[in-house]
C-alpha cells in the first residue's frame, strides 16, 4: 500500500514534503487538587512548561488539503504547591510533657514531568491568502507513549512547640524536635500509553520559491484522552517527619508519618489527562517528483 501510494504521488502529480519544527508553551499533567485542607494546609496545582519537536512526512493532493503522520518529542509537567501549618495537639515530647506540636510549610513544592514519542495522524486544510502566504489548519490524533518520567519535592519545614500551661512557644531546639530543615527527595511514577487529539492554526510563507522551501508557524494545542499517570492514592496524609535530620527524632516525631508525596495521596480529584498550548515554528521541504512522459523511442 505504501509503494502503491508513492507511485501514484510520482505519476498524478500528488506534492508530497518533509517537515520539521520545534516548540513550546504551557502545559500540565491534568490532574486537580481537592478544595479540602488537610490539617491547616492549603494546596495549589499550577502547570509547567511544555516542549515540543517534530518530524514528519506529508501529501498534499491539492492546494487545498493533504494528510501528514510524523515522530514528536514532547515534554508535559505540573507543579503542585503547599503553604500554611499542621497542627498535632496534645502530643508527648521526649522527656514525657504533654504539649501541640505545630509544622510550619514554607515555599514546598511537588512537581512531576513525563515525556513522551508521540506519533501524530493529521489533515492538513490550507487557504492561499496571497501568492506568498497560506494560511492552514492541521487537525489529528496521536499515539504517546512515556519514554521518562520523573518526580521529586523539596522544601523548607519548622517545627515548634506550644506548651500551654507554661504559655511557652518552644523553636531552635533540636534535641527536643524543634528545628527548621530542608526536605527534598524524588520518586517514580507509574505512566501509561495513552492517545491525544490535537489542533494547529498557522501562517506559511517560501524562503526558496525555486525548491519549494517554506517556512512555517503555529499555534497549537492538545489533550488526551487517556490517564498519563495513575496517581497511588493508598495514602491520605501527607507526613512531616525527616528521621533523617536526626535517628532521635522518631521517637520525638512518632505522631507523625513519613513524607507522602501529593500524588500518593487521596488529594488528587481528577485523573491525570495531559494538556497543551503553544506555539511552535518550522520549515517544509517540498519532495520533487518525476513526472512521466510519452515514450517516443522506436521498435526495432
Amino acid at each position: 500500500m505504501v509503494l502503491s501510494l508513492l507511485v501514484n504521488t510520482a505519476v498524478y502529480g500528488i506534492s508530497s514534503f518533509i517537515e520539521i519544527s520545534a516548540g513550546g508553551g504551557w502545559s500540565s499533567l491534568g490532574y486537580s487538587l481537592t478544595n479540602e485542607t488537610q490539617q491547616g494546609l492549603t494546596m495549589r496545582q499550577n502547570g509547567s512548561y511544555g516542549l515540543n519537536a517534530h518530524i514528519g512526512y506529508g501529501l498534499q493532493f491539492n492546494k487545498y488539503i493533504g494528510l501528514g503522520i510524523g515522530v514528536d518529542l514532547a515534554r508535559y509537567g505540573a507543579d503542585a504547591r503547599l503553604k500554611g501549618t499542621a497542627e498535632w495537639m496534645g502530643v508527648t515530647d521526649t522527656e514525657g510533657e504533654r504539649y501541640d506540636h505545630i509544622v510550619s510549610v514554607h515555599t514546598w513544592s511537588d512537581w512531576q514531568s513525563v515525556y513522551m514519542i508521540e506519533i501524530p495522524l493529521s489533515v492538513y486544510l490550507r487557504f492561499p491568502v496571497s501568492e506568498n502566504v497560506r494560511v492552514y489548519g492541521q487537525i489529528g490524533a496521536k499515539v504517546c507513549l512515556p519514554i521518562m518520567s520523573s518526580a521529586s519535592y523539596q522544601g523548607t519545614i519548622s517545627h515548634s512547640g506550644v506548651y500551654e500551661p507554661w504559655m511557652l512557644t518552644i523553636s531552635d531546639m533540636p534535641n527536643h524536635g524543634f528545628y527548621t530543615a530542608n526536605m527534598q527527595d524524588s520518586y517514580a511514577l507509574r505512566t501509561h500509553l495513552t492517545v491525544a487529539g490535537f489542533v494547529k492554526i498557522g501562517v506559511e510563507a517560501p524562503v526558496d520559491k525555486l525548491n519549494n522551501v517554506w517556512l512555517y508557524g503555529a499555534i497549537c494545542g492538545s489533550v488526551h484522552f487517556m490517564p498519563a499517570v495513575t496517581p497511588d492514592t493508598g495514602n491520605n496524609i501527607i507526613g512531616w517527619r525527616n528521621d533523617t535530620y536526626d535517628q532521635t527524632m522518631y521517637q520525638a516525631h512518632s505522631f507523625m508519618s513519613d513524607y507522602s508525596p501529593i500524588l500518593s495521596t487521596n488529594l488528587i480529584k481528577r485523573e491525570a489527562k495531559p494538556f497543551a498550548l503553544g506555539a511552535e515554528i518550522g520549515i517544509r521541504f517540498r519532495i520533487p517528483h518525476f513526472k512521466r512522459y510519452g515514450c517516443n523511442c522506436e521498435r526495432e
